[in-house]
């Protein structure tokens, strides 16, 4: 039986997977975004169904409840991608500033 906080996650899941297929049929991004995201929004609403799979790796962790091990992931996941647009901006930031530079020394001519 499915509890509230699984048809939550399910719920949650299954909207993020529509999301993902309509920004992609938009062409917001790549093919190899929407897989990757696609995977991961399956491996969560596959782990939110049947946490019951999760449970052998739990015990290794020392993880008592589904839901710890949940909020853990998040963390770990949501630093990633935090990380990632960090080198991302400050790479931006680095192009825009070399094209600025270059725009005032072509109107400082």
């Amino acid at each position: 039986m499915i509890t509230g906080i699984q048809f939550i996650g399910v719920l949650f899941a299954l909207i993020m997977i529509y999301l993902t297929f309509l920004y992609y049929k938009k062409q917001s991004y790549s093919t190899k975004s929407f897989a990757l995201w696609m995977t991961i929004w399956s491996v969560f609403l596959l782990a939110t169904f049947f946490p019951s799979t999760l449970y052998g790796l739990m015990e290794e962790l020392s993880i008592q409840r589904t839901v710890d091990f949940f909020i853990i992931g998040g963390f770990l996941f949501f630093t990633a991608i935090i990380f990632h647009l960090y080198v991302i901006i400050k790479g931006l930031e680095n192009k825009i500033e070399k094209i600025v530079t270059e725009m005032a020394k072509r109107r400082a001519k």
